[in-house]
């Protein structure tokens, strides 16, 4: 029509607007996340990759955007009331797999708050009134971007899980044992299993591993292996046996707790190479062991860059260093559900397998894999998802008991057993009350008696008892170690300037030792250095510098690189000629509620003699 003015909806423009300032709010630094438009998609505007610095990490998160010129703020302000059709909200809340976060952005205020309808109990409460054609939810204002993204990236590791735990119970509750019928080819089987299992005990060599005289084992087992006359069968369980020698091996020197799966995970792909070219039943074990191992190599990253996360969030900790370990977190906890999930498929093929008699023992790879994941949710508090992945462990291990005895393989049902104490931590369970029950029923007496001796060292272990046998190295070093190797430093560099800060960081992680020799005692930070700024700024662990040894009675002072040393020095000097020594109590402990007290009490005289905070002083050299 001539004279017609084309003119653009309001709507429109405010929804430009609320682009705009998401864009702003998440692409723009710090954060440098990517934003992608999604063009035909039910209910959603875009999809979020989450970057650490200009690498994609993996995580990513769907967007629904709602853009306001007159947002509905509570009369305190502390959230917007957003309305949002039953079936929208239905569709978020209820019915996505994958994570989901509703984004308000009050484009007059230039603010961006976001809400996880995913993680709202009240919200999936409020949807079974199916009659309501639309709900209406609050926008926490506390949540706005991009000040809260650490807290994002925290609630987007619980929507992982929340999605795993409907994955979880979803399925069946009903055992995966209990659904098993028995195969009449089965007996056949039996016969061939024991002729095998009898030829394959390798029982030399498992007696020489049991006595740890690994130089000895180790060349037997290689002999079978290298052995071009073997059958594949022989060798699969020399290799079976070798790796049980290197992961005892790996523990005992002390080695970091992540090397334990990459050894793991090298035998799962020598089985592989193994049985390329079958049989069929050892070729499937080996699958189930790789990825397993796998699993474990995930878990135990996760485990350690939650420890370094935990670090970070204590006093002083580095917050762009937090906010860096949240989005590997993040990552992590969407691949190890993942990993778990095609773990489980082949939990549920091995059930109907024909040939399942050989692989009740693989399915005791996926258990231990996922145990180190239920204690990092313990940990967490995150108790719903621990409970929902132990019970799924559980099931687990009652298959590979349900067909160990098939099979007539007590020492196989003894693994599923101890298998199955890594999904609990206390002896009023029901999963230790089961395991009790599964190991007092079997009919050998030494597999019986091996069986509740693992349960009674387990019991000991959860009270903090030292049980004989395990490796007893230094925590705080192994917690290091975990640390390191999750962000990606190599600890065997021994001669690496940081490596020996971080020993030095770990061996004098306490001055107990010192501060029990005398009630005079007392020691502080000293200069720190390059390295030691490092140790801090990546583990906000302060103890890698010098130390100072005081004696507040008679004003004396001794500097040194690592404490022990400074207080030999100190002691030769002052301490062995001074009638003025009082130890203290044997019992006495420098720990918790007693440390805290002790700095604050010595706080002035430090920092008075120092003249910085507690002695702490920057230098150019370590």
């Amino acid at each position: 029509m001539a004279g017609s003015v084309i003119t653009k909806p309001e709507e429109h423009d405010t929804d430009r607007a609320g682009k705009r300032l998401l864009r702003q709010a998440l692409e723009q630094q710090p954060l440098g996340w990517v934003v992608n438009e999604v063009q035909e998609d039910y209910g959603i505007d875009c999809n979020v990759q989450v970057f650490n610095e200009a690498s994609p990490t993996g995580a990513w998160f769907h967007v629904q955007l709602k853009s306001s010129r007159s947002s509905d703020y509570s009369a305190d302000r502390s959230f917007v009331s957003q309305e949002l059709s039953s079936t929208h909200a239905r569709h978020y809340a209820l019915e996505m797999r994958e994570p989901v976060l509703l984004v308000h952005v009050d484009v007059n205020a230039k603010s961006v708050y976001w809400y996880a309808p995913q993680l709202d109990g009240q919200l999936a409460a409020k949807l079974a009134d199916a009659k309501q054609k639309s709900i209406t939810v609050k926008v926490p204002t506390s949540q706005a971007l991009p000040a809260t993204a650490p807290e994002l990236l925290t609630v987007l590791n619980n929507i992982y899980l929340a999605l795993a735990n409907r994955e979880l119970t979803s399925a069946s509750t009903q055992s995966f044992a209990e659904s098993l019928k028995h195969m009449p080819e089965q007996a056949a089987l039996h016969r061939s299993f024991h002729e095998k299992n009898d030829a394959l005990k390798l029982h030399n060599i498992r007696e020489l591993h049991h006595q740890r005289r690994f130089d000895e084992a180790r060349p037997r087992a290689q002999v079978i292996l290298d052995d071009p006359d073997s059958t594949i069968e022989v060798k699969f369980w020399a290799e079976i046996a070798l790796e049980a020698i290197d992961y005892t091996e790996t523990v005992h020197a002390g080695k970091p707790q992540n090397e334990l799966p990459k050894v793991i995970l090298a035998h799962a792909r020598a089985l592989q190479r193994l049985t390329r070219s079958g049989p069929k039943h050892l070729k499937f074990y080996a699958l189930i062991a790789r990825h397993a191992a796998e699993l474990e190599i995930l878990v135990q990253e996760n485990h350690g860059l939650f420890m370094a996360l935990y670090q970070h969030l204590e006093e002083r900790g580095n917050p762009m260093m937090a906010v860096h370990l949240y989005i590997r977190r993040a990552a992590l906890t969407k691949r190890i559900v993942s990993k778990y999930n095609r773990c489980l498929r082949l939990v549920r093929l091995v059930a109907d397998y024909p040939d399942r008699w050989a692989l009740g023992r693989a399915l005791t790879t996926v258990v231990n894999a996922i145990g180190g994941y239920l204690i990092t949710l313990r940990n967490e508090k995150n108790l719903e998802a621990e409970q929902s992945f132990a019970h799924s462990a559980l099931q687990i291990c009652k298959l590979a008991t349900w067909i160990c005895n098939e099979t007539k393989d007590p020492e196989g049902v003894v693994l599923a057993i101890v298998c199955s104490l890594a999904t609990t931590h206390s002896t009023d369970s029901d999963v230790y009350r089961w395991a009790r029950q599964t190991a007092e029923s079997l009919r050998d007496a030494k597999v019986r008696a091996d069986a509740l001796l693992v349960m009674e060292r387990a019991a000991k272990r959860w009270k903090g008892e030292r049980v004989e046998g395990d490796y007893h190295g230094n925590t705080v070093w192994q917690i290091i170690q975990n640390m390191a190797t999750s962000l990606g430093i190599d600890l065997s560099e021994k001669d690496d300037p940081l490596v020996q800060s971080l020993m030095i960081a770990a061996k004098d992680n306490s001055p107990e030792r010192i501060l029990a020799q005398c009630e005079h005692l007392l020691v502080s930070l000293g200069a720190t250095g390059p390295n030691a700024r490092k140790v801090r700024h990546l583990f906000n662990i302060g103890t890698a510098g010098s130390k100072v040894i005081h004696c507040t009675l008679h004003n004396y002072h001794r500097e040194g690189r690592e404490q022990d040393t400074a207080y030999e020095e100190f002691k030769r000097s002052y301490c062995d000629s001074c009638p003025d020594k009082k130890s203290r109590p044997a019992q006495w402990k420098y720990t918790g509620d007693m440390r805290r007290d002790f700095e604050a009490r010595n706080y002035e005289f430090v920092s008075r003699l120092a003249g910085t905070s507690f002695g702490y002083r920057f230098t150019d050299k370590d």
